[in-house]
């Protein structure tokens, strides 16, 4: 969560802060970047006006919109810079990796596909082998 600071003007230590805070408080192994990390607001302010009852903000993010933000915290953005400051900080490669995706990966798996997180990880790297084979297949796409 942004914890109230306005969308389009977080820094990269700021999200790096965010993210070391949820690290320390649940684990490594619980905390991800959102599947909602967007380019464009225009599906997320639909969304959330449509469905503000689901957001337990305080109404932020819809007067954040209506205040005129144009942004809506696009990490990838600044991801480089987040990755330096948490390197600085001592995250690992690994850390990055399930912070970055293979947390939500293996939840995903578990959930989906009903996979106990043993068997995900045992499987896990057949599908990494399996996805840069894909991307060396299709890498003009």
């Amino acid at each position: 969560m942004m914890d109230g600071v306005w969308p389009e003007d977080i820094s990269p230590k700021q999200a790096a802060d965010m993210i070391d805070y949820y690290v320390q408080l649940v684990g490594v192994d619980h905390v991800g970047i959102a599947t909602d990390d967007m380019f464009s607001t225009e599906l997320v302010v639909q969304f959330a006006t449509a469905n503000a009852s689901m957001y337990d903000d305080g109404g932020y993010m819809i007067d954040a919109f209506n205040k005129g933000a144009t942004g809506n915290g696009e990490l990838a953005k600044i991801l480089a810079a987040i990755t330096d400051d948490l390197w600085a900080r001592g995250y690992s490669n690994e850390d990055l990796a399930k912070i970055y995706g293979g947390n939500k990966m293996r939840v995903y798996a578990q959930v989906w596909e009903g996979k106990p997180p043993e068997r995900f990880l045992q499987e896990n790297p057949e599908r990494l082998r399996m996805r840069q084979e894909f991307q060396n297949l299709f890498h003009s796409r």
